[in-house]
C-alpha cells in the first residue's frame, strides 16, 4: 500500500467519527459536522434563475431535499417537461451547477425549458433531517445507496410527478446516481413506467477494477474490523486531512484542495483555475456505511446489497450472503442512455462494459475515450462534448 493510502487510511481509523454528531442547516451555509460550504441555491439566484426548495418524505423518515429550477433565465412556460439530476458519491446537487450558465447541465437544461429538479440523497450536508432521530443518532447513517435506491430513488420520482401533474419525468444520474437508479429499477421495476428515459453519465453497477486507493485499502479491512474503527456514522474526509493532517497536503496538495482525483480519480478536463471556487461547496457528506459498501463492491466483484457478515446478513436479509441485483431483471422496456469515459477509475471501462452486457437490449452508448470520472459533470468541455447529446436523447422523448 502507498504512503498515501496509509494516511488517508489513518485519517479514517483516528477522525471520521465524530464524538459530538453532526449538526444540521438551519439557514444560509450547510453546516454538518466539520463541514461549513457555501449554500448553492444562493449561487442558482445569483445567476438569475428562479429556485425553489422542496421536501420529500421517504417511506423510512428521511426528509429529502429537492432544488428546483422550474424555468431558464427568461420563462418559457416548461414546455418540455420535468427531469430529475440526481448526483454522484460524495456530491450534491450543487455539483450540476458549479460551472455556471452556459456550461453547467442544471442550467442549460433549463434555459433549454425543462423543469429542472436537483436531488439530494439522504445524509448529504442539504437531506439531513429524520422524523425519528436527528444525526446525532448512529441510526441516521445506517445506510447506504442501498436504501438510496429502495428510499430516495422513488420519493424523488413520485413527487415530482405529484407536484407537476405529470405521468413522467426523465432521470438523469451521475456515478452513484447511477448506482442506486440501476438497483431501484431492478428491484422496483414498475418506476419505469413513471420515467421517459433513464441517462447515466459515468455509470456504476460493478466496481472491481476500480483504481482508487481509499476504497481499495477499505476493502482490505475485515467488516468488524471497520466497525471498530469508524462506526456508521458520518464519513466526510477532506475537512479532516486540511485540519488535523497538514502535512498530508504538504505532499500530496492535488488530493486536498478538492478531493475529486482521490474519490474518483483524474481527469482529462476539470479547469484547475476554477477548483477554490468548487471547494467553497465540495465535497459533501455521506455515510461510513455508504463507503463500506462501495468497498465491498471492490473485494466481491459483485453487484450486491450491503454485506453485513453472515449473522447480520441472515437478520437482515434471512439467508447467510447479501442479495444480488441482477441486471438481466432491469425493465427492459425503458430507454436507457449511457455516457462513459476511457480514463474513468471509478466507473472503469471493464466494469462498465461487464454491466453493459448484462442488460437487457435496448440502450445506447457514447463512449469519450479520454473522459475521467468528472468530466460528464465538472469538465470545461462537457458542454461542447456531451450536452448536445444529451439534449437530443432528451428531444427524442419530450415531443
Amino acid at each position: 500500500m502507498s504512503l498515501l493510502s496509509l494516511i488517508f487510511l489513518q485519517v479514517c481509523i483516528i477522525f471520521l467519527c465524530p464524538a459530538n454528531g453532526s449538526k444540521v442547516k438551519v439557514s444560509g451555509n450547510i453546516i454538518s459536522g466539520n463541514i461549513i460550504s457555501a449554500n448553492i441555491t444562493d449561487y442558482i439566484t445569483s445567476q438569475g434563475y428562479p429556485l425553489e426548495i422542496h421536501t420529500a418524505l421517504t417511506a423510512d423518515g428521511y426528509e429529502l431535499i429537492l432544488h428546483r429550477i422550474p424555468h431558464g433565465r427568461y420563462e418559457n412556460n416548461n414546455t418540455r417537461g420535468a427531469v430529475l439530476l440526481q448526483h454522484g458519491l460524495t456530491d450534491s446537487s450543487a455539483g450540476w451547477c458549479l460551472n455556471g450558465p452556459g456550461e453547467s447541465l442544471a442550467f442549460i437544461l433549463a434555459d433549454e425549458g425543462y423543469d429542472v429538479w436537483l436531488g439530494n440523497n439522504r445524509g448529504n450536508g442539504y437531506s439531513m433531517r429524520n422524523i425519528n432521530y436527528g444525526p446525532d443518532d448512529s441510526r441516521f447513517w445506517a445506510f447506504s445507496w442501498d436504501e438510496m435506491a429502495q428510499f430516495d430513488f422513488p420519493t424523488n420520482i413520485n413527487y415530482i410527478l405529484a407536484r407537476t401533474g405529470q405521468s413522467k419525468i426523465s432521470y438523469i444520474g451521475h456515478s452513484e446516481g447511477t448506482i442506486q437508479a440501476f438497483a431501484g429499477l431492478i428491484t422496483q421495476p414498475a418506476l419505469a413506467d413513471k420515467l421517459h428515459v433513464y441517462i447515466g453519465l459515468a455509470p456504476v453497477a460493478y466496481v472491481n477494477h476500480i483504481s482508487l486507493e481509499l476504497l481499495t485499502a477499505l476493502a482490505k479491512l475485515k467488516l468488524e474490523y471497520v466497525v471498530e474503527l469508524l462506526g456508521f456514522h458520518e464519513f466526510y474526509l477532506i475537512d479532516a486531512i486540511h485540519k488535523l493532517l497538514p502535512f498530508a497536503c504538504e505532499y500530496f496538495p492535488q488530493d486536498c484542495v478538492f478531493g475529486g482525483s482521490f474519490f474518483y480519480g483524474t481527469d482529462s478536463f476539470l479547469n484547475a483555475s476554477r477548483l477554490d471556487f468548487y471547494t467553497d461547496y465540495e465535497p459533501f457528506p455521506t455515510s461510513v456505511q455508504n463507503i463500506v459498501h462501495w468497498a465491498q463492491g471492490v473485494t466481491t466483484d459483485s453487484y450486491q446489497k450491503f454485506d453485513f457478515g453472515e449473522t447480520g446478513n441472515m437478520a437482515h436479509y434471512g439467508q447467510a450472503t447479501p442479495p444480488l441485483y441482477k441486471l438481466s431483471d432491469f425493465p427492459s422496456k425503458l430507454p436507457v442512455v449511457l455516457f462513459t469515459g476511457g480514463v474513468d477509475q471509478l466507473a472503469d471501462v471493464t466494469d462498465v462494459y461487464r454491466l453493459i452486457a448484462e442488460l437487457p437490449s435496448g440502450f445506447q452508448i457514447f463512449y469519450q475515450e479520454d473522459y475521467g470520472h468528472l468530466d460528464p459533470l465538472l469538465g470545461s468541455q462537457a458542454h461542447k462534448i456531451t450536452y448536445p447529446e444529451l439534449i437530443s436523447v432528451l428531444e427524442k422523448y419530450h415531443n
